[in-house]
């Protein structure tokens, strides 16, 4: 034991020592709450090996703990007298919170949360090295400036307040102490503090002046081997440490094995998918489910990750007017929600139906009930209607303001409601991360002592944000295999470690002084990660400990990351390399490179879908199109309904905008009949008119789209249209005598392609003088007639639309209604029929001599074009392959596998080539 001015030196101890020292009544204070379950652990362990079946519960406490402890004792008794409020550390966090964006009222800054974290970091840096905050050292920069003022507007408040910040709760507690009003434990142990701060130093001093004795101990050296080896990457790096982790479990299954990972947060996903190939090979199997791993990750995650949080956070937001189409669609499909496993496919259903229905990208909780109550749709879904009613009667209370607490409980029910975490049996992990919401929700209720009743929109965000700032980690059990950070493999031992990572980029780790404080202030005091050196220093430590902490140990290096060179540490460099070759690790195939090597190439030129059944086809002029651009996407789409789901846009999409116009367009046509009475209304007449039908045609569908409709946004619209209406009429003036004779008949026209009876539906049919009949079709995007043409001819609407008219037809063209480039654009039989569109002669992409003929290429193209869609030809063709399916917005790449393919064409020319 070490007592007097030399109890802060250290002790090498053995775990053995530790355990003698808890059985002797010490109480044993971790550097942290890993190595506090650890040691209990071991304690346990050893008394079990002497076959005891009970013994007195050992005093092992985290720092915090203990200090928190401490002073509920010395409350309780009276001998320190209790402040109104000891703040948590998110109750300190909102407090600098509220400080920091009060002042910066004029101009908010973007990232308050964030910069609350490191100014309540910094704050507990000055405080634990007792730096002092002067003025003159502190106005170094306009950060530390800051943060002084923030300080004091804090110190204030607290004082104001009687409230006691965390940081300074070792300065209450020592103060207590020298007044000799203290209980002081006999016996203090430290173990796992590779430094103490001054702070600490000066508290420890004092227990120890009043009759406690202290140890600092540190676990002594294991004797046993090291080496060190060099991999390809990261990748090859964590594959090699999984697989020499199996192959010393299987050896020796009782073997305890550590993997330290200096940057396990950036890597944690690679290196579970890793471990989980070698280790656990059943995971992959389809026929087993929820397969315990056998090794635990030190590093939690933010509770917000956790998909039954984030499905509880994302509820929350319904207490708003609106929530997000993204939003919905993943609530939808949540398992976590009442009623899941029966409405599984109708929510699925339900979503698209709202993608494709809504066309804005948010949407009230009323318009979905609505949508999930057809009882006749395949997307209804009952049991989320009862959901929805539960919680709208639920919600009625959260239109006023409420207090942290309030809004805890008014939270809780809500979620019940809702059917929150009912849709499917938990899984453990699942059920922890419950529990741990409920501690989150009574830590937001604590916010109470610190803030003023809040509108349920900033209560979620609050919410949202502790849950993000929370790390949690489910409990796992004692398992054999450990895969630690760098803080959580102090002072632990194993049969087997493998230290992964250690190139010279990472470590020792960059310097990463807080930016509140001034940066020569951190370094004079010694501030962890203010410096090269104290980085230098940490490292240094850390690599030594780990090289005697089990028998074997393993240190390694990726060689490369992308085209960057690594080398390894010069940490470890004294550490002797082996080839990679000499490793005696396991050899077996996993899972997924069974699957890999056992696959066998199969390429089929040409697989043809069954004949189509029957004549009528749905699907429109799309078909041909389809069947023209790719025949493969003219089969995915139309008959099997491979689509993607819908994006909602911001404003009108390309869909609406188009609909729009041909309905004003039909409605200013039935009034004008004819390019004569075009010609004699009077200019203001003529745009009163087209301003009445547009109003009117906005008015029909604006009820459908609120979200975007709104007042200023229907008015500018119909700016808009009318512009684009008035320029076109202008236009149409110029044109040869005509008169509209017909206009979006749906039920008149059907062409027979191929044995393929397909509707079409045409915008516009025109009447010359002379009887010749025009087909127009309305466009607001760019066309260019020479995709009519050839004998995959990319946009075969309009010469499908030729066939069907009966009559002499003259021309066909599209009412080209864009910006900047209001046109006809088409085909004639000679020029002069329409504005600046040329006749057939004139065209460089066909070499016909009549008009007829021209009409009687499209005619065969068309039958050719049904015919194979008939049949079944669904080849994966894309006329300009890539080009086309990039042009044409094709979502099935995944599906056909088109990338693929090219791939393999290229292998297969290189492998001619070499022949």
């Amino acid at each position: 034991m070490l007592t007097g001015k030399n109890m802060l030196h250290q002790k090498k101890v053995t775990q053995a020592e530790i355990i003698d020292a808890l059985n002797s009544g010490a109480t044993v204070v971790t550097a942290n709450k890993r190595l506090a379950a650890v040691t209990r652990q071991i304690f346990e362990k050893a008394n079990i090996d002497k076959g005891l079946e009970v013994w007195p519960t050992p005093k092992i406490l985290p720092w915090s703990a203990w200090l928190q402890n401490t002073w509920e004792e010395a409350v309780i008794s009276g001998v320190l007298p209790a402040p109104k409020l000891l703040l948590t550390q998110h109750q300190e966090q909102y407090i600098w919170k509220g400080i920091i964006t009060e002042a910066f009222a004029d101009n908010p800054l973007q990232q308050v949360s964030g910069t609350a974290r490191q100014v309540q970091q910094a704050w507990q840096l000055v405080q634990a090295w007792q730096v002092k905050l002067d003025a003159a050292t502190f106005n170094y920069n306009s950060d530390s400036a800051a943060f002084k003022q923030w300080s004091v507007t804090f110190e204030l408040l607290c004082k104001d307040k009687n409230w006691l910040s965390t940081a300074r709760l070792i300065n209450k507690l020592q103060s207590c102490a020298e007044q000799g009003a203290l209980t002081v434990p006999e016996k203090l142990v430290l173990f796992g503090f590779d430094e103490l701060t001054p702070q600490q130093q000066s508290f420890l001093q004092t227990l120890v002046a009043s009759g406690c004795t202290l140890s600092w101990l540190q676990l002594a050296g294991l004797p046993g081997q090291t080496a060190a080896v060099g991999c390809r990457d990261a990748r090859h790096e964590a594959e090699t440490a999984a697989r020499w982790v199996r192959q010393c479990i299987d050896e020796n299954p009782e073997a305890t094995i550590g993997i330290v990972v200096p940057e396990l947060q950036a890597q944690r996903n690679i290196i579970m998918q890793i471990f989980d190939q070698v280790l656990l090979p059943q995971s992959l199997s389809l026929t087993e489910h929820c397969v315990p791993r056998p090794y635990n990750i030190s590093l939690g995650l933010p509770l917000s990750s956790y998909p039954i949080i984030d499905t509880a956070l994302r509820l929350l937001v319904l207490l708003a007017p609106t929530i997000s189409l993204q939003e919905t669609g993943m609530l939808l499909r949540s398992p976590f929600i009442r009623g899941w496993q029966q409405e599984a496919s109708a929510r699925s259903l339900l979503d698209a139906c709202l993608r494709k229905k809504v066309g804005e990208l948010e949407i009230s909780l009323k318009t979905i009930r609505v949508y999930a109550n057809q009882t006749a749709e395949p997307h209804a879904c009952p049991e989320l209607v009862k959901n929805i009613d539960a919680w709208v009667e639920a919600a009625n209370t959260c239109r006023q303001k409420h207090g942290p607490g309030q809004w805890s409980e008014k939270f809780a029910c809500l979620l019940t409601a809702f059917g929150w975490a009912s849709g499917r049996a938990l899984s453990s992990e699942e059920y922890q991360a419950t529990e741990a919401w409920r501690d989150l929700l009574i830590s937001f209720a604590s916010l109470d002592a610190v803030t003023k009743p809040m509108a349920a929109s900033n209560a979620v965000t609050q919410l949202r944000s502790m849950a993000k700032d929370r790390t949690y980690q489910p409990q796992t059990g004692d398992l054999p295999i450990q895969l630690l950070g760098l803080l959580e493999a102090d002072q632990q031992q194993f049969d087997y470690l493998w230290v992964m990572g250690l190139h010279d980029g990472v470590w020792p780790s960059p310097p990463r002084p807080n930016p509140f404080i001034p940066v020569f202030i951190q370094r004079d005091a010694g501030l962890p990660h203010a410096s090269e050196d104290r980085e230098l220093q940490l490292a240094r430590k850390a690599t030594e400990s780990w090289l005697v902490s089990a028998a074997q140990v393993m240190v390694s290096y990726p060689k490369r990351n992308g085209d960057q060179q690594l080398r390894a540490s010069s940490l470890i460099k004294h550490v002797g390399e082996v080839k990679l070759e000499t490793l005696n690790l396991y050899q077996a195939q996993t899972r997924s490179e069974q699957v890999h090597q056992s696959a066998k190439l199969e390429r089929l030129e040409f697989d043809p879908a069954p004949p189509l059944a029957g004549e009528e086809a749905k699907g429109g002029s799309s078909i041909l199109t389809h069947q023209a651009n790719c025949p493969f996407r003219a089969f995915a789409e139309l008959r099997l309904a491979a689509r993607a789901l819908e994006q909602a846009d911001i404003g009108l999409n390309a869909m609406l905008k188009g609909s729009l116009l041909h309905t004003v367009m039909e409605n200013v046509w039935q009034k004008l009949a004819s390019q004569e009475n075009l010609l004699l209304m009077e200019p203001s007449n003529l745009k009163s008119l087209v301003a009445a039908i547009t109003n009117e045609a906005i008015q029909a569908i604006a009820y459908r789209y609120p979200q975007t409709f709104t007042e200023h946004f229907r008015l500018i619209e119909s700016e808009r249209l009318c512009l684009r209406v008035m320029q076109w009429l202008d236009l149409e003036k110029q044109r040869q005598p005509f008169k509209v004779i017909e206009m979006e008949d749906r039920d008149k026209y059907q062409a027979n392609a191929g044995g393929v009876k397909i509707k079409v539906i045409i915008d516009r049919i025109d009447e010359l003088e002379d009887g010749r009949k025009l087909v127009i079709d309305y466009k607001t995007g760019s066309v260019a007639p020479a995709q009519w043409f050839g004998e995959r001819p990319e946009a075969p609407q309009l010469p499908l639309y030729s066939m069907v008219v009966e009559g002499n037809v003259a021309a066909v063209a599209f009412a080209q209604v864009k910006a900047g480039e209001m046109a006809f654009k088409g085909v004639a039989e000679e020029e002069g029929v329409l504005p600046a569109v040329k006749s057939y002669e004139q065209l460089k992409y066909t070499n016909k001599e009549t008009w007829a003929e021209v009409l009687e290429e499209w005619q065969q193209t068309m039958e050719k074009l049904g015919e194979a869609y008939r049949n079944g030809d669904a080849a994966i063709d894309p006329k300009h392959k890539s080009k086309t399916c990039e042009n044409t917005y094709c979502n099935l790449r995944s599906l056909c596998r088109i990338n693929e393919l090219t791939t393999l064409d290229g292998v297969s020319a290189e492998r001619e080539e070499q022949l």
